[in-house]
């Protein structure tokens, strides 16, 4: 194996974002006197990550040699026909990885596995894959 990757659902910056948003949540309520069917609106946000935080889902990708192997919760998959991997920077910053076959078709990797983009770039490149990088554009 030449490179592996892997992301739990339950993360300090989760944890902190939740207690934030729930501390600032009582605050106004107290605060203000907010009607708590605003405030239980609101906190309805905050459902799928306690969510993430309590299943502490997995997602991991591995890299061999000519082959990828990944598992998330929206699926799994082993391929090993992989011509090149196509990294499209989207509109927040972060980038879709997509893996193009010998065929021509392809199959884009679920984002919560997706690892940092440099460190996957050197791992692809050990791994004897291709990559090609595509800049966001608006078409």
């Amino acid at each position: 194996m030449i490179y592996h990757f892997e992301r739990r659902g339950r993360r300090p910056a989760t944890v902190l974002c939740v207690v934030a948003i729930w501390a600032g949540l009582f605050a106004i309520w107290v605060g203000l006197d907010v009607t708590i069917w605003i405030i239980a609106a609101v906190t309805l946000f905050t459902l799928p990550a306690v969510w993430d935080l309590i299943a502490d889902p997995r997602g991991t990708i591995e890299i061999w040699q000519n082959r990828i192997v990944w598992s998330s919760t929206l699926g799994q998959g082993d391929r090993s026909d992989v011509d090149h991997v196509r990294l499209n920077r989207r509109f927040d910053g972060t980038f879709r990885v997509t893996l193009v076959h010998i065929g021509g078709a392809t199959t884009r990797l679920p984002s919560d596995i997706a690892p940092p983009v440099t460190d996957l770039e050197v791992a692809l490149k050990d791994a004897g894959i291709a990559t090609q990088r595509h800049p966001f554009s608006i078409v």
